[in-house]
């Protein structure tokens, strides 16, 4: 039997702690909602409590489920039936409701939103409980049940659901909040990006691509992990930098074991001036404190000393196991693997510098004339959207 929804009962976490603001951050998301589900919803309003989404009956759930899933600032939903508040009405939607699940075993929810409904949570639960118990012949379990079905309560309106879909949880998409985020074809920057998109970031995507990786294979890997980031966001820009030029001239002024940490120090510059393009504030790293040669924290603060701008690095204190599990649970994990060698793996030294220095590396940048070269980059770019 098919279910009987009519409406997405939408609910966020922080938005709610905002006290003054929350009316603002109330409408943005709902704005977010709207722009990412277009066609597939046919409102969206602020209800008591809660955001209410009004759909066709025959509206494409599994597809509505995966797009609002990965909204940011939607904490969890439920797909639900709207009902007059009036117990009878709402006996008969949770009766309706439940006729189209297979179980043996339930329990009834109330959340009151609205307190002047005359009944409280305890006494809906029990009559909403008695009608499945009677109508149904299905037993109560407070535990362990097979079915939760949820009564929410507002000002206008009961909402019966069963079932709630996590989201991603977080704040809602600003788009004044744009940052730069820097993305190999690894596990750690895709995770990175997705963290500050999280946030409420409009996250800016900038790859470093070397002469020798210019396949169709190895483009299109980049392409698709930025594709996957941006069902997370409301509007995506890649930037595809061409590295060899650079890459070339420092292979030829800079001894091998501090080549890598010159090659971050070019890219954090050429992010910097693709963060001025943007109107972006912050650059984004995948660093993960001492995972690799040039993550120490001596080659850390050598590569950040003289950034134009300010570096978020949100996973400095995960390890490769957290970081592989959220690459799974967003989506990535199955790209990053294919076959892929980024700038920084090309002509790596079997002993590279763990314990650089500022003025060390600011004494081999002194042999470039930076500025031109960044241009020159800048220049031949290429640029994907979604």
């Amino acid at each position: 039997m098919k279910d009987v929804f009519d409406c997405v009962v939408v609910h966020y976490g922080e938005i709610g702690l905002k006290g003054g603001n929350r009316s603002f951050f109330e409408r943005k998301l709902i704005d977010n909602i709207k722009l990412k589900c277009g066609d597939l919803i046919k409102s969206c309003i602020r209800e008591t409590g809660q955001i209410t989404i009004s759909i066709d009956e025959d509206v494409d759930v599994d597809k509505l489920k995966d797009v609002l899933s990965k909204v940011p600032g939607v904490s969890y939903f439920s797909f639900a039936k709207r009902c007059e508040l009036d117990i009878e009405k709402i006996k008969e939607c949770a009766l309706e409701l439940a006729r189209g699940k297979e179980f043996s075993s339930f329990k009834v929810e109330t959340f009151r939103h609205e307190k002047n409904f005359p009944l409280k949570s305890p006494e809906i639960n029990a009559l909403v409980g008695e009608v499945i118990f009677e109508g149904l012949g299905k037993k109560v379990d407070f535990k362990k049940p097979d079915i939760v079905l949820k009564v929410e309560i507002t000002s206008r309106f009961a909402f019966v659901s069963c079932g709630d879909v996590a989201g991603v949880g977080g704040m809602p998409t600003n788009r004044k909040q744009r940052i730069v985020a820097l993305l190999s074809g690894g596990f750690d920057s895709p995770v990175a990006a997705y963290l500050l998109m999280k946030r409420g970031c409009e996250v800016v995507l900038v790859h470093f691509m070397n002469q020798n990786q210019m396949s169709s294979s190895v483009q299109d890997k980049i392409v698709r992990i930025a594709e996957q980031l941006s069902k997370f966001q409301l509007h995506t820009k890649l930037y595809i930098v061409p590295f060899e030029a650079i890459q070339k001239e420092i292979i030829m002024k800079v001894r091998s074991d501090v080549r890598m940490l010159v090659y971050r120090k070019f890219m954090l510059r050429i992010s910097s001036a693709v963060a001025n393009l943007e109107k972006a504030k912050f650059l984004v790293v995948g660093d993960s404190l001492s995972q690799v040669a040039s993550q120490t924290l001596e080659n850390l603060e050598a590569t950040y000393d003289g950034s134009l701008k300010p570096i978020f690095s949100p996973l400095i204190g995960w390890d490769k196991t957290e970081i592989i599990a959220l690459s799974k649970r967003i989506g990535v994990y199955e790209i990053s693997c294919l076959p892929y060698g980024d700038c920084c793996s090309f002509f790596l030294p079997k002993h590279p510098e763990l314990k650089s220095s500022s003025g060390l590396l600011k004494k081999f940048e002194e042999e470039f004339d930076v500025d031109a070269l960044v241009k020159g980059v800048l220049d031949k770019v290429k640029i994907v959207e979604f």
